[in-house]
Order: structure tokens, then C-alpha cells, then sequence
């Protein structure tokens, strides 16, 4: 057992009685993850792994931007890079609560290599040229060690980069607009 993981076994807390363990869980019920308020946007790499996996396309939406709900939106080149010609962007769809359609009571109900890439670099914070920290939403963020909170999620450094490597060489390649592009 290495030293980070014990590490992150002892920051688990029994409160009242009940071991609470780090999830990201906890904080999708809570509303501060990705999971909720935010337009999450959608590369057609994105939607070929979900609709292969849910067998349907009815999980996204083109709908004009909301600049508080998008991520990254401290990445200045983000935005011009995801906005379509008809000034709409192509997001996960959300419920009237703004949570995320695939989120479910036990966590996101799709595996996690066909997650939108953006929901896999959750809690980072990028940029096309790498990672600049993660957000100071986040818990984790406090703790001195959030490295090796995130590479005990499976979520290590280097697996960030190549999502990021992937995310943008996705969305530059997208040259035919959505509609054009998906049936």
C-alpha cells in the first residue's frame, strides 16, 4: 500500500458514528462538481463515445452560451474555438435544476472513458498549453497533497494531460458544423 493512499484512508473522517469517505459523489448531491450548473461542452469525439454506449443521441443540446455555466472559461481561446457559426455552443443537456441528465443518485451512470472529456479533467483547471492547478471549488484544493488525492481517484497528472491533448485536438478537428456532422 503506498504512502499517498494511507495518507488519503487516514483524511477520511467518522462523523457521528459513519465513515464519510472522499467522493466526488458527495459534492454532485451538494451541487459544487461539474455535475450541476455547468454547460458542459461536447466534441463530437464526446458524443460518438456516449451515443455508442447509450445507443441514442437524446443527451445533448445546441443552445446559445451561458458564459457563467462554461468551462473552462478562464482557458481566453476556449470560447471562439466551441462557438458555432450560429452563435450556439453543443452541451450535455440539463435538467430545470441545471444538473447534468446523466447524473444519477449513485454518480454519473456512464463509465468513465466515455464521459465528455471535460467531466474527466474535473476538478483541473487547463489550458490547450497544460494544467494549470485544479479549482478551488473543488475540496480537495485546500489539502497540500490534492495530487495525490486525484492519482488515488485514478485521475494522475500525466492522464490529465493526454485527456487535454485530446479535448483540443478534438475541437480543432471539428470542421463541418454539428449539424452537418451528426444524423
Amino acid at each position: 500500500m503506498s504512502l499517498c493512499f494511507i495518507q488519503i484512508l487516514f483524511k477520511n473522517l467518522f462523523i457521528a458514528g459513519v465513515f464519510v469517505a472522499l467522493s466526488c459523489m458527495n459534492c454532485a448531491r451538494i451541487g459544487t462538481s461539474c455535475c450541476t450548473h455547468y454547460q458542459i461542452i461536447l466534441t463530437t469525439g464526446d458524443i460518438q463515445r456516449i451515443s455508442d454506449f447509450l445507443g441514442h443521441q437524446n443527451f445533448f443540446i445546441l443552445e446559445p452560451p451561458v458564459l457563467e455555466d462554461i468551462e473552462p472559461d478562464y482557458d481566453p481561446f476556449w470560447m471562439p474555438m466551441v462557438l458555432k457559426p450560429e452563435g450556439v455552443v453543443c452541451v450535455l443537456k440539463r435538467t430545470r435544476e441545471k444538473s447534468c441528465v446523466l447524473l444519477t443518485e449513485t454518480g454519473c451512470s456512464l463509465p468513465y472513458d466515455r464521459r465528455p472529456l471535460i467531466c474527466r479533467l474535473y476538478p483541473y483547471k487547463y489550458t490547450e498549453e497544460g494544467i494549470l492547478g485544479i479549482d478551488t471549488d473543488c475540496p480537495i484544493s485546500g489539502e497540500k497533497e490534492w495530487g495525490c488525492v486525484l492519482d488515488t481517484l485514478d485521475m494522475p497528472t500525466a492522464k490529465a494531460k493526454q485527456w487535454i491533448s485530446l479535448l483540443y485536438a478534438e475541437v480543432r478537428n471539428e470542421i463541418k458544423p454539428l449539424h452537418e456532422a451528426i444524423p
